[in-house]
């Protein structure tokens, strides 16, 4: 990946014009909201990607790069807006350039224009999850399973695992619908064998015994067994053209034909009330009606998304991924609109199979009619045939459903005007019919019962396909999820170690015992969290929205250790911290610092005493963070100084202001003391509003330090480390000189700040109070990484060290 050296920013967002050198070192970037700490993020995922993720997916559908992406001032200006990014490739070990402007974002220009400098900045543009902001990390935790699994997977670069999921779950239940559609199929040419054979059963010795009985009379062959080649009317005369028409079979169909007329209206009457409740309900409230219209017409889109352009509306997105994941957001608004478009849609489907089979009891009729010429009868069947193809489109869709309100509260197929008297009229002519002689019978039966066992035979081919294709696409999805579900669960099991590792480097003071599991399964992503060792639960449950927030984080950044490896080189956190308690801040801090100590962060935040622990951390530095006071619409951010509080004290001497750096000493006392009566355990007395006062901290933290000291030194001697005991005591006694120093100089402190007596100090006045609290501080600290001593664990101290280990006293005496 690459490591950020510096940014030249104009007219983007809220920043004018600004320059900031990242020196390859984690950056922080502090400031009260509005003063455009975001905007600066905004334009270095923009110079790095092309996009920024603040103006795209849910709720952002006004919003685009191309008009909210410049400063308002140069909305109509797209070309004034530019960023300008240095940058270090780590693997290629060469610095390159990228510029590129709001008005061609997809056209940066690259020095130098190298291939492989090209090739890493494609690469780069590929990975949009460099930037985290506040509302990104409650994507992995408070969110439904499967939106989880996607986020997850779109982080982790596995878009195409659940696009392929989804692509062979909706083969398997198309297939199934055909498969269903299949065996109606056989189902209704076998009842028309059966109705014609005039048996009960497709039983081998059955239809031989009624098919030899004619072949008998004709004098033919007798059938002695029934295979798949066998044909009912073998032998025949060839170019004998019997009559295609048997009289009896006839009266039978149309017997069949009526009672199944008479029958159908009340079949269809539960269906058809269940439609008409639900889209009473549906009339009755409108947003819901507006959500199931939506969720129809979305999943229409899905199934017709080919490429990023959006089949609905014809906008053009990003990727075809960005497009799927935006239209999935909109089917998972409504869980109620989805079980009463269920409900409609079984119901519809139930009255769809009824008029398929009416439908199919026409086309019988007709072939009667056609054969015996009756053009009135024919006439009306086709007209009903029509009538009956135009209604099952009408079932596929609300809107089509409300389109036939009045039919479906009626009679939904009512026989045309004069079809049963033309029914009736053509009944009478078949029985009118002279019976036929036995062997023309005999002929028509065969030859009939041939076609209908053809017909069967070809539904029953047409079946057994479909169960061929059904069983594969069956077995393909799952053995697809199986191993999907597998090698999943194996990256998902290093995901979550890391991530359980991380939360309870964070909360180590009550976390210690944490553990965490992320469990795959067909397309969702369940997560659930140890409290307090009372079982897993999912991250809402109980614990608090810090804890939710420092998930979120821990989370992420164990995603991008695994999708990237020892290539995660830098990340953007936009304000991400804020919910996490303060006490564990520093912690989030030695996280950074101890898993990705390669990794460059740019970290914003609003919080200024988040901003100064991340000084004292060691994370970053005064010259490594940036600090934004304020804001105006025409100047942009307004930069504070960044140097570190004792260059700002020598500072303010050397233009003899005095108060001024009286303050900034004073409230860096105040913080620091807070800090270390936070990392030493120190016994501070306690105060309901929280108004601690430097009198109340200092010393106390310097009580605290001289008993670890004394204590570090008793426990090495108890060891016989020779060594230790030196260094603590050393320590002690420098903390004594340094601690008298200070106080003797105090006064000035109080005075300066408090009384207004500054006027009476000069430069000469108050270095010698500057430079005794510096030393004073500087026993805090480690010599070697400059790190502010901690004792570990806090509730139970058993050392005191520092960050890199190089000051480690262990306060524990040896057993006795």
């Amino acid at each position: 990946m690459i490591k950020l050296e510096s940014a030249h920013i104009e007219e983007m967002r809220g920043v004018r014009k600004l320059d900031i050198n990242f020196d390859q070192k984690t950056f922080a970037i502090s400031g009260p909201n509005g003063s455009g700490k975001s905007g600066v993020i905004d334009a270095i995922e923009f110079g790095l990607t092309g996009r920024i993720s603040r103006l795209t997916g849910t709720g952002t559908k006004a919003l685009s790069i191309s008009e909210h992406g410049p400063h308002v001032d140069q909305a109509r200006f797209p070309d004034a807006a530019l960023v300008k990014l240095k940058v270090y490739f780590p693997d290629l070990k060469k610095s390159a350039t990228i510029t590129r402007k709001i008005s061609a974002p997809k056209k940066p220009k690259i020095e130098p224009a190298n291939a492989e400098i090209k090739a890493a900045f494609e690469q780069l543009a590929d990975h949009p999850e460099i930037a985290l902001s506040r509302r990104d990390i409650l994507r992995f935790i408070l969110v439904e399973p499967t939106r989880r699994a996607e986020e997850v997977q779109t982080i982790l670069k596995l878009e195409e695992i659940g696009e392929t999921r989804a692509a062979l779950n909706t083969a398997q239940n198309r297939l199934s619908s055909a498969k269903r559609t299949s065996a109606a199929s056989v189902q209704t040419s076998r009842n028309n064998l059966l109705t014609h054979l005039q048996i009960a059963s497709l039983k081998a010795e059955d239809v031989l015994e009624t098919v030899n009985r004619r072949r008998q009379l004709l004098g033919l062959d007798i059938l002695t067994q029934l295979t798949a080649d066998t044909r009912l009317d073998a032998g025949l005369i060839s170019g004998t053209t019997p009559p295609q028409l048997n009289k009896q079979s006839a009266l039978r169909d149309l017997t069949a034909a009526s009672a199944r007329l008479a029958q159908i209206a009340e079949a269809l009457t539960p269906e058809t009330k269940a439609v008409l409740e639900v889209l009473a309900k549906l009339t009755d409230d409108p947003a819901l009606l507006a959500s199931v219209r939506r969720r129809s017409l979305v999943e229409q889109g899905l199934e017709l998304v080919d490429g990023p352009n959006c089949p609905l509306c014809d906008a053009s997105w990003e990727t075809e991924g960005h497009l799927r994941e935006h239209l999935q957001v909109k089917l998972q608004k409504s869980a109620e609109a989805q079980l009463l478009q269920k409900s409609i849609s079984r119901s519809a489907g139930a009255i769809e199979q009824e008029l398929s089979s009416w439908a199919t009891h026409l086309g019988t009729l007709r072939s009667l009619t056609a054969n015996k010429a009756d053009a009135v009868l024919v006439k009306l069947i086709d007209a009903w045939l029509a009538d009956i193809g135009g209604l099952r489109p009408q079932l596929h869709s609300l809107e089509g459903l409300y389109g036939i309100t009045d039919r479906l509260a009626g009679n939904l197929i009512a026989a045309p005007e004069g079809f049963e008297t033309a029914l009736s009229a053509f009944t009478k002519t078949i029985e009118e019919l002279p019976d036929q002689t036995a062997t023309l019978d005999a002929q028509t039966f065969l030859t009939t019962g041939q076609i209908r066992l053809t017909d069967y035979r070809d539904a029953m081919r047409t079946d057994k396909s479909s169960d061929l294709a059904l069983a594969s696409a069956t077995a393909a999805y799952t053995a697809y999820c199986e191993v999907m579900d597998t090698e999943l669960e194996a990256l998902y099991d290093d995901v979550q170690n890391d991530f359980s590792t991380f939360y309870r480097l964070i909360n180590e003071d009550d976390e210690t015992k944490f553990s965490a599991k992320l469990s795959p399964s067909a397309g969702k992503l369940d997560f659930d969290v140890n409290f307090y060792e009372r079982g897993l639960f999912p991250p809402g449950a109980y614990h608090s929205e810090g804890h939710q927030d420092s998930m979120g984080v821990c989370l992420y950044l164990a995603l991008m250790k695994r999708l990237f490896g020892e290539q995660f080189t830098f990340a953007l956190l936009d304000d991400v911290v804020m919910s996490v308690d303060a006490g564990h801040r520093y912690q989030f801090c030695k996280l950074l610092k101890t898993y990705f100590p390669n990794v460059q962060f740019v970290i914003t935040t609003h919080d200024r005493t988040w901003a100064e622990q991340m000084k004292s951390a060691g994370l970053v530095s005064g010259k490594t963070s940036l600090a934004f006071h304020s804001w105006t619409i025409d100047t942009g951010p307004l930069v504070e100084s960044n140097l570190e509080v004792w260059d700002e004290i020598a500072a303010a001497l050397a233009k003899n202001k005095v108060g001024t750096a009286a303050g900034s000493l004073r409230r860096h006392l105040e913080y620091v003391s807070r800090h270390l009566a936070d990392q030493l355990g120190a016994p501070v007395v306690f105060r309901a509003d929280g108004g601690y006062e430097l009198n109340d901290l200092l010393p106390p933290v310097l009580a605290q330090l001289k008993s670890l000291c004394g204590r570090a030194a008793d426990a090495a001697q108890s060891w016989g480390n020779d060594g230790d005991k030196a260094k603590a005591g050393t320590l002690k006694t420098k903390l004594s000189e340094s601690n008298a120093a200070s106080s003797i100089e105090q006064w000035a402190i109080n005075k300066a700040v408090h009384y207004n007596e500054w006027e009476n100090f000069g430069k000469r006045d108050f270095e010698p109070v500057a430079a005794a609290f510096k030393d004073l501080l500087d026993r805090f600290k480690c010599d070697a990484c400059q790190s502010w001593l901690y004792v570990s664990p806090r509730h139970k101290p058993a050392s005191l060290r520092c960050v890199c280990n190089a000051t480690n006293f262990n306060l524990e005496r040896k057993p006795k």
